[in-house]
């Protein structure tokens, strides 16, 4: 009798311990969920959208670079207009000599290199502008690359998107069709816009850069 209640107590502490170890692994195993759910959160990556164009054309320093290209334009013109008038001068010199004149191929020979030198300097200087153009955009966008960065990186975003200033062609439905298929952003909230902050941030950045 003593030993069957022995064996009854004995088998009533092994249920006990194990359904303690039980109670045990699920508080564990609720708690690592708890944890793996949060670290998957956490690791979440948080998203941001960015008008660069919007950030181009109203920064400083695309501005400024478009008044230096104005400016050496204009300069431009000026010597364009003197060689011209040049080559009018040249021109009628030249006529006003017979062609059976002696004077005549030593004026026509001005006259024709006068304007090779205009056309040549008008084609040089549109070129030179539209180099000049092309690198400096080019300068203002890694400058806006480096900004988005900096401000990402400031406010814990991991990827940030091109928002478009979409205006849809609906004369053309095939240029329609094709700006559909372009859009990159179909919706962001006004929280993830950092159009204005990347905007402040690179024109502080330019203002504090050393000139020259």
């Amino acid at each position: 009798m003593r030993s069957m209640l022995s064996s009854s107590v004995s088998s009533r502490w092994v249920l006990i311990v194990a359904m303690g170890g039980f109670l045990l692994a699920g508080v564990l195993m609720g708690r690592n969920d708890t944890q793996a759910a949060q670290g998957a959160a956490a690791a979440k990556p948080v998203v941001a959208v960015v008008d660069l164009f919007a950030v181009l054309n109203e920064s400083r320093m695309y501005k400024d670079l478009k008044e230096r290209l104005k400016s050496s334009a204009d300069t431009k013109r000026e010597e364009a207009r003197k060689r011209e008038q040049a080559a009018k001068q040249a021109q009628e010199t030249m006529e006003a000599f017979k062609r059976t004149a002696p004077e005549f191929p030593g004026k026509f020979d001005a006259f024709v290199k006068s304007a090779v030198d205009y056309n040549a300097y008008v084609r040089l200087s549109q070129a030179e502008q539209v180099l000049l153009l092309n690198k400096g955009t080019w300068e203002v966008y890694q400058g806006i690359l480096a900004t988005v960065k900096e401000v990402a990186e400031k406010n814990g975003v991991d990827v940030v998107l091109y928002l478009d200033d979409f205006e849809p062609n609906i004369q053309d439905t095939q240029a329609l069709l094709g700006q559909i298929r372009q859009r990159k952003v179909l919706h962001a909230a006004a929280s993830t816009d950092l159009t204005k902050a990347v905007l402040a941030q690179f024109d502080a950045n330019y203002r504090n850069k050393p000139k020259g």
